[in-house]
Formats: C-alpha cells, structure tokens, sequence
C-alpha cells in the first residue's frame, strides 16, 4: 500500500501516514524555492570583459576577513589579465618592485598593510588602493592611513566627506559583496533549523535588544552565536539556544541561514565599545551582512539605516524594524505566512544577484581606478 494513503487492495480507502502532509508540503515548498533560486541565478549572470591590467593584492591578514578576501580575489581573476596576491607581512613593496602591478590594492581594517610600505610603492609611480571594512568604527586610525593612499574605498557612505577632509582626493563609496562560494542557495537542513536565526558578536547596544526580546524568544527555536552574549541580563532564559564564544564558519553559516525561517540583522551602534570613532561618524549604509543572508535566499529581517533602501526595498525584498516591538510584530506575522517569507526571500536573493556580488562590486572599484 502506497503510505500516502489512497486505495488498498480490498478497495477501501486509507488513511495518509502521520505527519505525511506536512512534509510533502515542506519539502515540495524547499524544492520550488530551489528552482527559483536556480532561475535566478541563470538570469542573472554577469561576464563582462577582463580588462587588460595588472593587480597585485594585499589581503588582510585576518581570518575574520577571510570571505570577503576570497571573494575580492575570485572576482580579480575573472576581471583582470593577472592578479598576485600577498599578505602583509610579505615585502609587498618588493613584489611590487618585482611584478609592477597597474595597481597595489589593500583589504585594510585597522593597518593591515604598513604605510611605509605603501609610501615606497607609491614612489614606484605604481597606484594603490585601500578598500576600508570597518567603517567608521575606526575613523580615529583609519583617517590617518588614507591619505598614504591614491584611492580610497570605504563601505560607509558618511566615510567618504571625512576622508575627502583629509586630503584624500579619490574617495569611493563601494559596499562589500556576498561570496557566493560561501554564501548561496542551499537544502534546509533539520540539525540547522530554527524559527529565528543571529549570528555575530554581542556588542553593547545588540545584547540590549536581544534583553528586550528575549521573553518573545524563549518561546520560539531560537539559534544564536557569537561572542560575548552572556553579558546579557537575560542570558539564562536563552542560554539554551545560544552557541557562546564560538565562530561559525562561512559555510556553516550559510547552512544556518537557508535553514532558518527568520534571520535577524542588526547593525552596529557608531559609539559601540570599540570607541575610535570620536568624531561620531554616521553609520549610514547597510553591512556585509545583509548581503550574505541575501545570497542565501534567506528570509531577513533587518533593522533600518538610511541606505537601506539603496540597497534592498524595504519589506519587499527584506523586511525592516524600527524597535524591539516591530522586530517581536513581524517576526509573529511572518513566522505563521510560509508564502511570503518565501517570496521576500527570493526578492532579496534576485536583487542580490542582480547587484551585490563580488565581481561587480570590483568591477565598479577598477572602473574608478582605470576610467
């Protein structure tokens, strides 16, 4: 007899097996969601010519960065005749000599890349570039290491009048990507399922909002890990949920994400406990974040900043909060509408696609560089 239930050989009609239903449903729901993503992902292909230029480029050095120095990397080698890659405690500035790049670029949180050694290649007449990743939490180091540089990136659009002020004369607003090696479209997983998914540090103003909705969470199939979330005063009622002091890897990340039904996004405050912005710099554009959980077809609720539309339209390809009580509001009524949390997904997912990868986010970096 089939199990789904149906006719027997006596002709009298059965029963569907338990719980039979309820996973053709999921897994008729996951397979479609797939298939889009699948579509999207033909639709969208971007293959622009290699330009003819050399690149020699400087990784950060920190395994934190690791995704975002593999993604730029991947894309450099699509996009250019020849890349080489150094670290930086490489004589970088003898490769430099060696190899005469058209241009040297720096993944650059705090000084990754020793200014002397830029200044000496700079002195080769040889351009070089710094792409800034932890804008502006920084900004009192930051400021100083621009001006060393031809060109500077800054993922923070309230970063670049701050540079400009310096002295630096080529600032550019680039956004980080999604690796899409790391971060893309996967089978949800019952060992990584949740109904709300975080994963990141517990800075200050994070372990606040997580204290205020922590009584909504207790009551849902909660995942969170990072850093320092027993600095919570609700840490108990959730430490059950939590993977304390812990780095989840890229790919293991990405599993989370597509297993998840709600993935939480929340940015860092600009006075958070790192304390190097004095200057109080905005904090104006979205995070890296935002586009990996975009790329994993993942269903995000994030709060708000002013790019935030730049980047996604809000409640039409991710969802936005504004308060601890909106954040509890949406994720009650999505966590009940399987449909269109679906659907928001594969928005963000074909916006993602369409605009936040790697290979166009350096493209737009050499268009700067060599245009």
């Amino acid at each position: 007899m089939d199990q789904r239930g149906g006719t027997s050989v006596t002709g009298r009609k059965t029963a569907a097996a338990p719980g039979w239903e309820a996973g053709y449903r999921a897994g008729w729901s996951e397979g479609f969601r797939l298939g889009r993503c699948a579509s999207i992902v033909r639709q969208t292909g971007y293959e622009p010519p290699a330009m003819e230029v050399s690149v020699l480029y400087v990784q950060s050095g920190l395994w934190s960065y690791d995704p975002l120095d593999q993604g730029i990397i991947a894309a450099l080698r699509r996009l250019v005749r020849d890349v080489h890659v150094a670290v930086p405690g490489d004589d970088v500035a003898g490769l430099a000599a060696a190899v005469r790049p058209d241009l040297v670029l720096a993944l650059n949180s705090v000084e990754c890349l020793g200014v002397g050694q830029v200044d000496a290649i700079r002195a080769m007449g040889i351009r070089t570039a710094v792409w800034f990743t932890d804008d502006p939490y920084y900004s009192n180091v930051t400021g100083g290491i621009a001006v060393h540089y031809d060109y500077v990136f800054t993922l923070e659009e309230a970063c670049v009048a701050f540079y400009r002020e310096r002295g630096c004369s080529r600032v550019h607003h680039l956004p980080f990507g999604a690796n899409t090696a790391y971060y893309a479209p996967r089978r949800a997983n019952p060992k990584y399922a949740s109904d709300i998914c975080f994963i990141g540090s517990a800075f200050q103003g994070r372990a606040a909002l997580f204290d205020r909705i922590a009584p909504y969470l207790r009551g849902k199939s909660v995942f969170i890990a990072g850093y320092w979330w027993d600095r919570m005063t609700n840490y108990a009622m959730l430490a059950d949920q939590i993977r304390l002091g812990t780095w989840i890897s890229p790919e293991e990340t990405a599993l989370y994400y597509n297993s998840a039904k709600i993935v939480i996004n929340l940015h860092r405050a600009i006075d958070d406990e790192t304390k190097q912005n004095s200057l109080g710099i905005a904090a104006r554009s979205v995070n890296p974040r935002s586009f990996e959980i975009g790329a994993c077809a993942a269903f995000q609720l994030t709060d708000t900043r002013e790019q935030t539309a730049a980047a996604f339209v809000p409640d039409v390809e991710v969802a936005v909060y504004s308060s601890p009580e909106e954040l509890i509001e949406k994720a009650e009524y999505y966590l009940s509408r399987d449909e269109e949390r679906r659907e928001i997904a594969l928005r963000g997912f074909s916006r993602t696609m369409r605009e936040h990868t790697y290979p166009r986010r350096v493209r737009q970096l050499l268009d700067a560089v060599f245009a």
